[in-house]
């Protein structure tokens, strides 16, 4: 059970489009934007969808500033990147994510509010309140349909609330997952490829998260030699590539010598 996942809700793509808007560059501090939005659950719970899907980061005062990840949404050029940006983070948290890709592989055309619930606390036995949990699956439902998903259908007249979802949903997030499990398997190979670089020294690092894109940012470290020993430079070059394609990640790796010409 994950006592520490809470599941957004009581929110909108609205009020959070509105939030990343506002903390472009910067970012933004607590008081402020209790300020412009109003404070109270509202905002409170805008603020908490937004960290769970990893648009943002919160210091201990409440100080907001946008993730790489969020700045990629909230910089997003047109309609159909934003959409694509915002299916990307459905997919890297896991309340959505498992449900998605439970969809694709059965090639379901809607998704019910039972079938969601059980998911969320019989399969991955989340254990939230059932009042959270309804007004949870709403807000999942209204989010993808934003992001182009489907279509949100209240339940009314016998009918339960649902997701109907368009003609090429398997196509589309499908082909989305794959790519990236693809990049995230070139991204192992590369931290694996590390080691066998004589002139670099690998420091230990977090897992990628996928959902946290980062711009290449070399870190330069200067060794110190042990007094009596030859005097030696080493220099540790981090390389983040979670925001990178497929074709830039292999064409690095194969400057690096660990992958072989085609």
């Amino acid at each position: 059970m994950d006592n520490e996942l809470t599941l957004p809700y009581r929110t909108d793509w609205r009020e959070m489009s509105r939030v990343l808007e506002y903390s472009k560059g910067k970012g933004a501090d607590r008081s402020t934007l209790d300020a412009r939005f109003g404070g109270g659950e509202s905002l409170r719970e805008t603020l908490n969808a937004l960290e769970q899907l990893q648009l943002i980061d919160r210091d201990d005062t409440g100080d907001v500033r946008l993730t790489p990840f969020g700045d990629k949404l909230a910089y997003a050029p047109n309609e159909s990147e934003r959409r694509l940006v915002l299916i990307e983070a459905l997919l890297g948290y896991r309340p959505y994510r498992i449900p998605l890709e439970r969809a694709v592989d059965e090639r379901m055309t809607l998704l019910d509010a039972p079938w969601l619930e059980r998911i969320w606390q019989v399969d991955m036995r989340l254990g939230q309140p059932r009042n959270r949990v309804e007004e949870a699956r709403t807000f999942f439902f209204r989010l993808a349909d934003d992001g182009g998903l489907g279509s949100y259908r209240r339940g009314v007249r016998g009918q339960t609330t649902r997701l109907e979802l368009v003609s090429d949903f398997v196509e589309t997030v499908g082909g989305l997952i794959q790519e990236l499990e693809e990049r995230a398997s070139l991204l192992e190979t590369a931290a694996e490829a590390a080691p066998a670089i004589p002139a670099f020294e690998r420091e230990p690092r977090p897992p990628v998260d996928l959902r946290q894109p980062v711009r290449l940012v070399p870190a330069v470290r200067e060794e110190r030699p042990a007094a009596g020993s030859a005097a030696e430079t080493m220099l540790s070059i981090q390389v983040d590539m979670s925001d990178w394609d497929l074709d830039k990640i292999e064409s690095f790796l194969r400057m690096i010598g660990y992958l072989g010409e085609d």
